[in-house]
């Protein structure tokens, strides 16, 4: 069985690559076209090998079969032979349509903002069935997975936590607004990766929705972390400081590069950068710290107001160096959640430039959470992991007091 399997596949990527070689190449194929070529073919040699078997038989053409898929109707032709009729085994069973490809479509339609209108018409072009039920059910199970996610209790005791906010346009109330979600990632004390909460807000962002934000994971049962990282936004500082005085700050080493690169010209950005790489590697925090300070020195005359304003910081763009250098690149940038912001960012523009609603801008966000949790996010960062004595060490020195003493 093997071996016949074996020889399949052979002829048929054979006839596929000589038939559409070159257009494959250049993706000028259509993937639906793809598709048929693939199991006609293997159907095809699925009728050779049968019949090598059966020497007083003989093939006798084809016959049309149009088969549903969770994506396209594929228009096949099935070979047949004289004795009987030919039913090769790539095919199901006939007449069977919904299955959970089916499901899979009618759910990312849900999911993408379609209206009941859209999902029908796209649906008749497929060639597809509607079930009211069905699409009732999906929406139902999905609403409640975000409200239990949005709840639920989360870890007390945290390493770090990223937070960034993601802005966007959100239709409301008939009309395109503009919106942001507060985005906040963690990695445990464990060295696992996850996703406390993220936040829908009308408007920009600003320090008070920060506060909510904050004050919803301690509710939620939050108490203690060792680093929180974040860009330089007005206010986020203070309002760190306010609710976690024990917790150190950490601003985006990335963003301040990106700074660098606007603010001044080319080559002293490229020199300034070049520096900053080199700090990443100090001893410790007080080396760091006197290297940031003759960097800044440098370059003092000819960009006054940015380096002033960057001097005030010095403490917060280093606090990396503190940790074990293994674990120093995951925790000096924000790209843990920006990251995820990027993939919300292709969906918008997939849906048209901007959400229907706050509802499908979540759901979205909640599935990629999903992906990443069953995929990248499965198991704790290595390096992270390889050092979780040290961060342990150090955060019950920061926190010894309030670990006896909740």
């Amino acid at each position: 069985m093997e071996m016949i399997r074996e020889e399949i596949k052979e002829k048929v990527m054979e006839e596929v690559i000589k038939k559409y070689g070159d257009e494959i190449g250049s993706k000028n194929i259509g993937i639906k076209e793809l598709l048929e070529e693939l199991i006609n073919s293997i159907m095809k040699v699925e009728r050779e090998i049968y019949l090598g078997n059966d020497e007083g038989n003989k093939g006798n053409g084809y016959y049309n079969r149009r088969l549903g898929s969770g994506m396209f109707n594929l228009e096949l032709e099935v070979p047949s032979y004289r004795k009987g009729e030919f039913s090769p085994k790539i095919l199901p069973k006939a007449y069977k349509r919904v299955d959970n490809g089916y499901i899979d479509l009618l759910m990312s339609l849900v999911i993408n903002g379609y209206s009941e209108s859209q999902l029908v018409r796209s649906l008749k072009e497929l060639g597809l069935p509607y079930f009211e039920i069905e699409m009732e059910k999906i929406k139902e199970s999905l609403i409640e997975k975000l409200k239990d996610f949005k709840s639920r209790e989360i870890d007390e005791d945290v390493f770090a936590l990223f937070i960034d906010a993601y802005h966007c346009e959100i239709r409301d109330m008939g009309k395109v607004k503009k919106g942001v979600v507060y985005s906040v990632v963690g990695i445990n004390l464990e060295g696992k990766k996850d996703v406390y909460g993220f936040y829908s807000f009308f408007g920009n962002e600003n320090r008070i929705d920060w506060l909510n934000v904050f004050n919803d994971l301690i509710e939620r049962g939050l108490r203690r972390v060792c680093i929180i990282v974040s860009d330089d936004f007005k206010g986020i500082g203070e309002v760190i400081k306010s609710l976690f005085p024990n917790t150190e700050h950490q601003l985006c080493y990335v963003h301040l590069e990106r700074n660098v690169r606007r603010k001044m010209k080319k080559e002293d950005a490229k020199g300034f950068n070049k520096g900053l790489d080199r700090i990443k590697g100090s001893i410790d925090f007080d080396e760091a710290r006197n290297e940031l300070e003759r960097l800044c020195s440098r370059f003092k005359e000819r960009y006054p107001g940015f380096i002033k304003n960057l001097e005030t910081k010095i403490d917060n763009y280093i606090v990396f160096t503190r940790y074990p250098e293994e674990i120093r690149k995951y925790i000096y940038t924000t790209n843990a959640v920006e990251n995820i912001n990027s993939k919300i960012e292709l969906m918008r523009h997939k849906l048209g430039g901007y959400f229907q609603s706050v509802e499908i801008l979540e759901i979205n966000y909640l599935l990629e959470i999903e992906r990443l949790k069953q995929g990248r996010w499965k198991n704790p960062i290595p390096h992270i992991k390889g050092n979780l004595y040290e961060i342990k060490q150090i955060f019950n020195l920061k926190f010894y007091h309030q670990t006896q003493n909740p």
